[in-house]
């Protein structure tokens, strides 16, 4: 093999091992969990969501709560154009027993 392409897949191999595990320490600690990927793409953006949607893509949020809906768009309101939402999940008044989740009509 030619040195040259051996040095570039070894540089590029360990662009892999050591920068992917120093990003995806960035991602935690802002509060949200692993497991609520649409409720992290909605709040905090990465640059590369951010560039997608400037670029007219939307993003559909599903069975998101109420609350979070209202949050994200009294935050969020110069993005709101590259939302929707599906399902949303209305708590009832007491805070106790299912959520009723809003029919959109979309399947």
């Amino acid at each position: 093999m030619d040195p040259r392409k051996w040095i570039g897949s070894l540089c590029a191999a360990s662009k892999l091992l050591f920068w992917m595990p120093a990003a995806a320490d960035q991602q935690k600690g802002h509060g949200l969990s692993d497991g609520r990927y649409d409720l992290r793409r909605l709040m905090q953006p990465s640059p590369a969501e951010l560039a997608s949607e400037q670029r007219g893509h939307i993003h559909i949020y599903d069975a998101l709560e109420i609350n979070e809906v209202n949050a994200a768009l009294d935050e969020n309101f110069d993005r709101i154009q590259n939302m929707m939402f599906t399902r949303i999940h209305h708590l009832p008044p007491t805070g106790s027993g299912p959520a009723e989740v809003e029919d959109d009509g979309c399947e």
